[in-house]
């Protein structure tokens, strides 16, 4: 599992600009996101993803990932924001120690690059709706030999 987690730090050089231009959108299409979900993350371990309402163009969230035996994987720190007429998703990943994945200046920004009816792709990150309460956020991973591996999270949202 390691080597995924060193493949998705590694997805910082791909999650670059996009080749064709973004799709319009607005935070307000990612209201639904606000509050709290909870659910299955990597191997099956319970993660949990968080956001606030908008507010100063921004949606901000954290994420966190147990192992099976409870102990923390790791954490994010996220901004959704507007980009022009678009959105980029924005994340810092963090250690059970607080010690930063990425370098102090470097933050990995996936920009939006295509929107379903309840889909929004960000360049090798997507979440889709699945539900009132449900939703699947999936990530591609680069693993050792250049191998792709996709990630899904499922959760539900807590509280509604």
């Amino acid at each position: 599992m390691k080597a995924a987690m060193l493949g998705l730090a590694a997805l910082v050089s791909f999650s670059g600009t996009s080749l064709s231009a973004a799709p319009p959108a607005k935070l307000a299409d990612l209201s639904w996101l606000a509050g709290s979900w909870e659910g299955e993350g990597i191997e099956g371990a319970p993660a949990l993803e968080g956001y606030a309402p908008a507010a100063g163009g921004q949606m901000v969230g954290h994420f966190r990932q147990l192992n099976k035996d409870g102990s923390v994987m790791f954490y994010e720190i996220i901004t959704i924001v507007q980009d022009g007429n678009s959105l980029a998703y924005r994340l810092k990943h963090f250690n059970a120690d607080l010690t930063g994945w990425e370098e102090k200046d470097k933050v990995v920004v996936f920009p939006l690059s295509a929107v379903g009816k309840q889909r929004w792709d960000f360049s090798g990150l997507a979440y889709e709706r699945t539900g009132p309460n449900a939703m699947t956020a999936s990530v591609i991973v680069h693993g050792d030999g250049g191998k792709e591996e996709t990630l899904v999270f499922r959760f539900r949202h807590k509280g509604r």
